[in-house]
């Protein structure tokens, strides 16, 4: 499903919404499934959001693993997980509108 996504923490820290306000949007197709990743050893559900302009959809934000769907109503929706920037495990949280 296409969709737009802000970010609400950056590197694990919540960011306060007065400066949430001034973060990129980022817009493309939102994939949420199960997938094995061998550096946790199990299947975990993931979120993903992939470029919806590029001829080869490329990821526009890192992974989050262990994806919790906390709330879904009409065309918004919030998913929490954790995400690894530079090899560091980082908690998560993203705020989607459905577009």
């Amino acid at each position: 499903m296409k969709a737009a996504v802000q970010l609400i923490n950056q590197r694990g820290s919540a960011v306060p919404a007065r400066q949430r306000a001034a973060m990129p949007v980022y817009k493309g197709v939102l994939h949420i499934r199960e997938a094995r990743v061998p550096a946790l050893g199990r299947i975990v559900a993931t979120a993903e959001l992939y470029s919806s302009t590029e001829p080869v959809p490329q990821p526009l934000i890192p992974m989050l693993l262990d994806a919790d769907v906390l709330f879904l109503k009409d065309s918004q929706m919030r998913i929490r997980g954790f995400e690894y920037v530079d090899g560091i495990q980082y908690g998560q949280t993203w705020d989607i509108r459905v577009l």
